[in-house]
């Protein structure tokens, strides 16, 4: 593990502790028995902003290669993250008028579940990601998958062997790497003129505005805001031309990068989302005041909740054996009270989460009413998991939702 003593963003080593939260496991490095998920190694996890620019980012990097070459996370597991793929495809499509023959390359592109609705439109399609497992299940599914880091020596390979594309995609990715500049540097390389990038990252603004802490794992070292982003755009030949506030990972950012010799006028949206951070104490940073109080209601209100649950009898699993699960289940020390976690993922299945130890299981264990209460870790996903369950609420199951705000329902 590195140390870093630098923003990630613009180098600069002037960073103001945020919180420090308990360290975890690798929180993707689910483990074939309790016993051996118990005895991971546990890594810092602590939050600063970087007073030069603002980014909030952790200051231990994991390395990539620890994290992502045995990486079990399956976009196409997640049925509401396969339906905002799907959607997704259509806005790029239409709003960038691709047809068939268009080149559109995806960073981190998982298991190939995001391409696979360009491909059926006759596009040209490539996926660049780390994860060994991952890849060659994209090109059995006909996805063309690079398996590497990305960034400018991969982009020169890629521009080598098919030229600059018409998009390249990036959803949740760019907060995965602990060299930003290399990553948009290389965004830049790729887009021919005319061409686009679009870029979802989560949001800090509503992470810290709703103590959704969840989200702050090794994997994710950065922690953007809009302001942030932009610069870091305008700093490597690109600039963001457009951004809207969508719903994933409890408020994330789209944005839609050209490169800076087709700039255009800001949008509306661009504009009132960086008057929104403005008005909220973004760019001098106070908005994180009070964010670690927030930390600390969200945990104890869990903890309350679940250990009254269990000293009255009732039976207590979860749902969504995420990443955010580890560190939220960390945080509280509430990991005694939950007796399995349910996964639509079948490679997490049979294992055990990290740190914790408990046994993830197929969804049919919900759905044979083996629970009285269920926590609903994939609680971004609240709708489509609860129209997939309806047999558990119908038996007199509830769901425990953490966030925004914790209720019982």
């Amino acid at each position: 593990m590195d140390t870093t003593g630098r923003c990630l963003v613009c180098g600069t080593n002037r960073l103001e502790q945020v919180v420090s939260l308990t360290p975890t496991p690798p929180a993707n490095d689910i483990a074939p028995t309790a016993e051996a998920a118990r005895s991971q190694h546990r890594y810092p996890l602590d939050l600063v902003r970087c007073a030069g620019c603002g980014l909030v980012q952790l200051v231990d990097v994991v390395p990539r290669s620890v994290l992502f070459a045995d990486y079990r996370y399956a976009t196409g597991a997640a049925p509401a993250l396969v339906d905002h793929c799907r959607a997704l495809a259509t806005r790029v499509t239409d709003r960038l008028e691709l047809a068939s023959g268009a080149k559109v390359l995806e960073i981190g592109s998982n298991d190939g579940t995001q391409l696979s609705f360009f491909a059926e439109r006759g596009m040209r399609v490539l996926g660049v990601d780390p994860a060994v497992e991952l890849g060659v299940h994209a090109q059995e599914q006909g996805i063309p998958t690079l398996t590497a880091h990305f960034g400018v020596e991969s982009a020169e390979k890629i521009l080598s062997d098919i030229g600059p594309v018409d998009a390249v995609l990036g959803s949740n990715v760019l907060a995965h790497v602990n060299d930003v500049n290399g990553v948009l540097r290389a965004i830049r390389l790729l887009l021919k003129p005319g061409g686009c990038a679009v870029i979802e990252v989560a949001h800090v603004l509503p992470m810290v505005q709703h103590g959704i802490f969840e989200f702050v794992y090794h994997e994710h070292l950065s922690y953007f805001s809009l302001h942030v982003l932009a610069q870091a755009a305008e700093a490597n030949g690109l600039t963001v031309s457009d951004a809207e506030l969508i719903p994933t990972q409890g408020g994330s950012l789209r944005c839609w990068i050209r490169r800076d010799d087709e700039a255009r006028p800001s949008t509306a949206g661009f504009d009132r989302i960086l008057q929104a951070e403005v008005d909220a104490g973004v760019p001098d940073g106070s908005f994180l005041d009070g964010f670690a109080d927030r930390i600390d209601r969200v945990c104890t209100t869990l903890n309350d909740v679940l250990g009254g649950l269990s000293r009255v009898g009732r039976r207590v699993c979860g749902y969504g054996a995420s990443a955010r699960a580890v560190t939220l289940l960390s945080q509280a020390g509430v990991g005694g009270e939950i007796a399995w976690i349910v996964d639509d993922n079948p490679r997490k299945v049979g294992k055990y989460t990290p740190g914790d130890g408990i046994p993830i299981v197929s969804s049919e264990r919900l759905a044979a009413n083996a629970a009285d209460y269920c926590v609903l870790f994939a609680w971004n996903f609240e709708a489509s998991i609860r129209a997939r369950s309806a047999a558990f609420s119908a038996a007199g199951g509830a769901f425990v939702v953490p966030f925004p705000e914790l209720s019982i329902k």
